[in-house]
């Protein structure tokens, strides 16, 4: 299956484009980016890295190299609450990408990686960081609506990934300590976290929104022992 791939600069992406570059139901991986990725990764054959100098934008060039995806996991993102990275990126890549659909006729998986405080609900009161968790929120209901839009031939599929507590697979910090000791409840490596969604891409799930971190952390740990990780 042919993915594409945002935020792989990053820590949770980073972790998803090795994974994908190492799995073999993964046959071909589109990392589009900012700037090049580190040249270990570059000289894989499946990957190819697609320079972005603007992410609200898609050139017939960039569509050509995205034709025919079968998925793609979005990583891209901010604590900050970057209403470009946050709304008008991912939205911008749903209206190019959904163009694409009904003369592919291929059903096409979009994972987005969110958070697990995100808020839906545009009039909720919140108590802290409510402008952040309302766009991430907002985000969230323009991802999931593609699934149901008419032009879209009920050939997409959306996850939002609520992503609790992330750490790294080996303890090398006093944050990851602190995330461990939480437990499977709000915490998840992130190698169990990217193993879910490419699975998840693979795959498919049930929902459209995935929020049981335990659950999360158990597929994630299946998959990872599938493959002998």
């Amino acid at each position: 299956m042919k993915f594409i791939v945002t935020g792989s600069t990053g820590f949770v992406g980073g972790e998803v484009l090795s994974q994908c570059l190492r799995n073999p139901a993964v046959t071909s991986v589109i990392a589009l980016s900012r700037r090049n990725l580190p040249e270990a990764l570059t000289k894989d054959p499946k990957l190819n890295v697609v320079i972005m100098k603007d992410f609200n934008s898609y050139p017939n060039s960039v569509m050509q190299e995205m034709k025919g995806a079968d998925a793609c996991i979005w990583c891209m993102g901010t604590t900050a609450g970057d209403k470009a990275l946050e709304v008008d990126y991912p939205l911008a890549f749903g209206n190019a990408f959904s163009e694409t659909l009904p003369e592919s006729k291929k059903k096409f998986r979009y994972i987005h990686l969110s958070g697990a405080a995100t808020e839906r609900n545009q009039d909720k009161q919140l108590w802290f960081k409510s402008e952040m968790r309302k766009m991430k929120g907002h985000n969230e209901q323009n991802m999931l609506s593609f699934a149901t839009k008419p032009e879209t031939e009920g050939l997409w599929e959306t996850l939002i990934v609520k992503a609790s507590f992330v750490i790294q697979k080996d303890l090398k910090s006093p944050r990851d300590v602190m995330g461990w000791m939480l437990g499977t409840k709000a915490c998840i490596r992130v190698d169990e976290l990217a193993a879910t969604m490419i699975d998840a891409g693979l795959n498919g799930w049930k929902e459209n929104t995935l929020q049981d971190n335990a659950a999360m952390v158990a597929k994630g740990r299946e998959v990872l022992e599938i493959q002998g990780r």
